[in-house]
């Protein structure tokens, strides 16, 4: 990333919520997704992520976690960054 530059990352945390909701119930109860879409031990807490981007010399510069309502089929933006979540990261100039 040029300096100035920015990166965004989208990604499942790793914890016992986020297998429950992404793999059991994505793939297997509501088949959203094929089964074995996902590898829980490929799953990166948002502490690990910024760690990464740190190292890559990047500031993170924004964490929101993102939901799914299967009933409304809608997802949003909140705080929430238990099952899914965004980075947004950005190189110094």
């Amino acid at each position: 990333v040029k300096p100035g530059g920015h990166v965004f990352f989208a990604t499942i945390n790793r914890n016992a919520k986020a297998f429950l909701f992404a793999i059991v119930g994505a793939e297997y109860l509501l088949k959203l997704l094929p089964r074995g879409t996902h590898e829980y031990a490929k799953f990166i807490k948002p502490s690990e992520m910024a760690g990464m981007c740190r190292a890559a010399q990047l500031d993170v510069a924004h964490l929101v976690g993102m939901t799914y309502n299967p009933l409304t089929k809608i997802y949003s933006l909140n705080q929430d960054t238990d099952v899914n979540y965004l980075m947004a990261c950005s190189r110094p100039e």
